[in-house]
């Protein structure tokens, strides 16, 4: 019986949650002015070049990984089959 009440109050807390989210989302948008969030103090001070210098970087490390273990299947692979 307590688990047919906690699925519906768990049910109920998310229906209000999703209802309720947008609409504290817009009246924090009209407390500003309407113009929104302005975040620009925030971008600024980030230096994106050097952020997407590191993202690459580790994508490329992480596409070595890949090629590297693919690399090692193919081959365990060859010498299993002879």
């Amino acid at each position: 019986m307590f688990g047919k009440t906690k699925q519906a109050l768990t049910r109920i807390g998310a229906f209000t949650l999703a209802v309720a989210a947008p609409a504290v989302f817009a009246a924090e948008g009209d407390v500003v002015g309407g113009k929104g969030i302005d975040l620009s103090p925030l971008t600024n001070s980030v230096n994106f070049g050097s952020v997407l210098t590191g993202i690459m970087a580790v994508a490329g490390s992480l596409i070595v990984l890949y090629a590297g273990s693919a690399g090692v299947r193919w081959i365990l692979r060859m010498v299993r089959g002879a």
